[in-house]
């Protein structure tokens, strides 16, 4: 079973990750250790549902509350913030698929390089 990431994973570049990764087995083929998405609370916590993933993070810390309401009942951690989607780049997986636009991507795509992290970028 291979670790995987997906950064932005609520916005077009990652929702077509998250298709190709179901598509592919989802969580019988892949461990997901973190999704992150910038406001799309329902549509985050239905990927990590989905994909049942380790870590869900918004960039919005404000929406920290509707997420873990969201995803209640489940063993996915909770996280929003700027520092908390840098820091999921932290986890140990084999593969991160980054998708945040701009410079937004550039901290959580580096904190990944410093571990040894196989970095897919797709930017726009």
């Amino acid at each position: 079973m291979r670790s995987i990431s997906v950064f932005g994973s609520t916005g077009s570049i990652g929702e077509s990750t998250f298709d190709l990764l179901m598509r592919q087995g989802g969580p019988a083929r892949y461990r997901t250790v973190a999704l992150t998405g910038g406001r799309n609370v329902a549509r985050l916590a239905a990927q990590a549902r989905a994909l049942r993933a380790d870590l869900a993070v918004l960039a919005e810390a404000d929406l920290l509350a509707d997420l873990r309401a969201a995803l209640a009942g489940t063993a996915t951690e909770c996280a929003a913030g700027p520092i908390a989607v840098a820091e999921a780049a932290e986890r140990p997986a084999e593969w991160i698929m980054s998708g945040i636009v701009g410079a937004a991507g550039l901290a959580p795509g580096f904190r990944a390089l410093v571990h040894g992290t196989v970095l897919a970028l797709a930017n726009k």
